[in-house]
């Protein structure tokens, strides 16, 4: 588990920066649907994000295996992967899977009650002057972690939690 730590993190780090971005272009208004679009129809730009998406019967059935209850699935592709975003349990979520049918990562949003209890137990404990800004869960080569986000009058602070520790990986003045 210690030696996949620093590999979690530095996807941990990338799905946030994704996650990030994504939710900019909802917040400006952006489309990205209409922006590769047009992006893709003027030949001196290159696009890149995505390709059209090719049905896979095994990431599928995975898919469907992992997310019972998701709805509203929305697929692309980019190369090799396949990218969904969906609702699960009414909670915004997103996963990646290779070519093989394998998942890559999967991101859930989480509200407080959906942390784990020993998370919980240790932010109440250190962080008691800190209220939860965002969380995600985040599932990727096997392992599960949970990032939370945690804001005051003076600024945030990013907490990482795996089942062997509470990391405080990221800290911003305001």
């Amino acid at each position: 588990m210690k030696q996949r730590i620093p590999l979690l993190a530095a996807t941990l780090f990338f799905v946030l920066g994704i996650s990030n971005l994504s939710r900019a272009q909802k917040v400006e208004g952006a489309n990205p649907d209409q922006a590769s679009i047009s992006a893709s129809t003027d030949p001196k730009i290159e696009n890149p994000a995505e390709d059209t998406f090719t049905e896979n019967a095994a990431i599928k059935s995975l898919f469907l295996t992992l997310f019972p209850n998701a709805t509203g699935q929305k697929w692309t592709q980019n190369g090799t992967n396949s990218f969904v975003s969906f609702l699960n349990n009414g909670r915004n979520a997103s996963a990646c899977f290779s070519a093989k049918g394998k998942l890559n990562y999967a991101i859930t949003e989480c509200r407080k009650e959906h942390l784990p209890k020993d998370l919980l137990e240790k932010i109440r404990k250190d962080y008691a002057d800190w209220r939860l800004f965002r969380a995600i869960e985040i599932k990727a080569y096997g392992e599960t972690a949970w990032q939370a986000i945690m804001e005051n009058a003076t600024g945030f602070i990013t907490l990482k939690y795996t089942l062997d520790e509470l990391e405080e990986i990221q800290a911003v003045k305001k």
